[in-house]
């Protein structure tokens, strides 16, 4: 999550255009396993992380109640690292790891 900045090529932003696919949704769909896995296997295995690559993972459009879901997970998570930014906590990982389970079944898998 980014607030307003200048910013160059190595800095580009991806932001939402349609209120059913809020920022915070893509957020948690592009730091989950599934689509990170998804990008470097099929999209650019470099370590050069590129805008327009982006755009080509497919994100699924969440209904009310998953957004609802994603909405309360994605809190908690930015919760904990808003408090605590350096550390990596036993809490963080058991919310990441129900977001992974959560984006899983978005994608039927």
């Amino acid at each position: 999550m980014k607030s307003a900045s200048v910013n160059d090529v190595g800095s580009m932003s991806l932001s939402s255009l349609l209120p059913s696919v809020p920022n915070y949704y893509i957020v948690t769909l592009l730091n989950g396993n599934l689509l990170f896995d998804y990008y470097r296997e099929y999209l650019n295995c470099t370590v050069n992380i590129q805008i327009n690559d982006i755009r080509q993972i497919p994100l699924i459009v969440p209904n009310k109640e998953e957004l609802k879901r994603i909405h309360h997970l994605f809190q908690q998570a930015y919760s904990i690292k808003r408090d605590n930014p350096s550390e990596c906590s036993k809490e963080l990982s058991d919310i990441e790891s129900l977001m992974d389970k959560y984006i899983n079944s978005l994608y039927h898998i």
